[in-house]
């Protein structure tokens, strides 16, 4: 008989909404099952299982006990992913954990054994590799469509709610470039086929120190990478309350034979009504709509990776093995690479020069 992915979310934010969703999906089209989440209050559980009609908890180690859980979500702050995440792979769990893996490289690796030591699924959820518009960019650079790639830059950057309103108790333990920036060196990392080999950054403080957030507002980072190309990349979290969009993000790159240029916020979709200002919208990362059935759909490069968790746990759990589905996902390698860039950025900007990256 077929096993299901039957799936546990440890978190209880708006993120872990995306893994519910993703899940319920597959839940009814019968490919995989919503078993159990585990927030930190009481109150968000009570909404959450509410919601979804699931089983609850505040204590994610009862959630790992449970024998029918045979994957896990680990969608918690950035600085609690490692603990959550060995112990779900030791306790034989397939994984989906939220960038960053962790913020430091012993951390990665060691999660990365684990996962290997226990041969269980360990997938780092860096959703730009699942934007269409980022895999045709890899595409064409692969194919050498434009030559070779010189040079080019990438920004991130959200509204200061982000920060300000969503996650002032943990924002202290992270910055900008940690909750977003690794979005960035994934993707450039993952499109240029290369590894970053130097940075060079300057952090700003100020804005966010000013309202009790003690944090960075803004990175500035110079990309160096192995084969030859250099980019800038410019992360922050300060966007202004008006701004039109949660985040403003785009990229270029410039090649011997051509020029690509993505503008992956302004889709060409914007509205405006008498109750609200001018908004544009990013369907490619997030929408519903309603199947032949009546039931609701979720799509978009928000969701996609998470499904694309479930079909791979889904293939493992009836008899594939990792070598055969190995380098076909953002697995622990690449989260270590993410994460050792971050910190060199991070010590960069600390030092005020240049820092060369060892492996």
């Amino acid at each position: 008989m077929k096993v299901l992915p039957t799936l546990g979310v440890v978190g209880g934010g708006i993120w872990a909404t995306h893994h519910m969703d993703a899940a319920r999906d597959f839940e009814r089209e019968g490919k995989a099952r919503l078993s159990t989440m585990c927030a930190r209050t009481e109150a968000t559980v009570g909404k959450m299982t509410k919601d979804y009609s699931i089983e609850g908890t505040t204590n994610y180690r009862e959630l790992l006990r449970k024998p029918e859980i045979n994957c896990v979500s680990i969608v918690t702050p950035d600085h609690l992913h490692k603990e959550m995440a060995l112990e779900a792979i030791h306790a034989g769990k397939h994984v989906i954990i939220e960038k960053p893996m962790d913020l430091t490289v012993e951390g990665c690796e060691e999660m990365t054994r684990a996962a290997e030591e226990h041969q269980v699924l360990l997938f780092v959820d860096f959703h730009k590799r699942y934007d269409p518009v980022h895999q045709r960019t890899r595409q064409m650079i692969q194919s050498g469509k434009i030559g070779t790639v010189q040079y080019g830059y990438a920004y991130m950057e959200d509204k200061i709610i982000v920060p300000r309103d969503w996650f002032p108790h943990w924002a202290p333990f992270t910055s900008p470039f940690w909750f977003i920036g690794v979005h960035q060196v994934d993707m450039l990392r993952w499109t240029l086929g290369s590894e970053v080999t130097e940075v060079n950054a300057r952090g700003f403080r100020g804005k966010l120190d000013s309202m009790g957030i003690d944090t960075l507002d803004s990175v500035h980072a110079v990309l160096t990478f192995g084969n030859g190309a250099v980019f800038t990349v410019n992360i922050s979290w300060i966007l202004p309350d008006r701004f039109e969009a949660l985040v403003n993000q785009g990229a270029r790159f410039i090649g011997t034979d051509g020029i690509l240029e993505l503008d992956t916020q302004d889709r060409g979709f914007k509205g405006c009504s008498s109750a609200e200002s001018t908004q544009t919208f990013n369907l490619n990362s997030n929408h519903t709509f309603s199947d032949g059935l009546g039931q609701v759909q979720h799509e978009g490069y928000f969701i996609d990776p998470i499904k694309d968790f479930l079909k791979l746990t889904g293939y493992l759990l009836n008899g594939g093995t990792l070598n055969e589905v190995r380098g076909k996902y953002p697995g622990g390698e690449d989260g270590t690479e993410a994460t050792r860039v971050s910190l060199a950025v991070h010590e960069s900007t600390r030092l005020l020069q240049p820092v060369k990256l060892n492996r």
